[in-house]
């Protein structure tokens, strides 16, 4: 084959736009969003997840290094949350397997947000408005650091950007 047929020849983009979010659990997405921006899942008080991953500046910090509990400089950058649920695995270093796993570790990083899971989760449960959230997503009020990461997981999963250009 020649080259110039060859180079005609139709193949498999391996690259392909990026399709609009499906939301088939849109209660969940909601829980998930509120305890995205929710700073009361950090020991401080202060820290949210949209503080390292700040979706008005694109899903990140847009520093060096991130600022966690007690201004602790991290040792790396936050990746952007924007398209991650694309991504085959999470964190840098690829530890986590997906987006829901992924949202369990800077909760309780004493680098990060520092808060204790059980602790987290406590102060997530003695909240009533979660409660009641809880009842209506999962079918029963129980609060546990599972449904937490599930439904911040959902909300993430909603971050794409289609119809974006993409730039080489």
């Amino acid at each position: 084959m020649s080259l110039a047929a060859y180079a005609a020849t139709p193949r498999p983009e391996p690259v392909q736009p990026i399709k609009p979010a499906v939301i088939t659990e849109p209660e969940k997405v909601e829980l998930g969003k509120k305890l995205f921006f929710d700073p009361r899942l950090s020991m401080s008080g202060i820290i949210s997840c949209n503080t390292c991953h700040n979706l008005s500046l694109g899903g990140t910090d847009n520093l060096k290094t991130s600022i966690g509990h007690k201004w602790q400089a991290g040792p790396v950058n936050s990746p952007t949350v924007f398209n991650s649920s694309l991504s085959i695995a999470q964190f840098w270093d690829g530890r986590a397997a997906n987006l829901k796993e992924q949202a369990a570790g800077p909760i309780q990083a004493e680098v990060e947000m520092a808060m204790p899971h059980t602790l987290a989760v406590d102060v997530i449960k003695s909240i009533p408005g979660y409660v009641d959230i809880m009842q209506q997503v999962y079918g029963s009020p129980e609060v546990n650091l599972d449904r937490i990461t599930d439904a911040i997981a959902a909300f993430e999963e909603t971050l794409v950007t289609p119809n974006s250009k993409l730039h080489t």
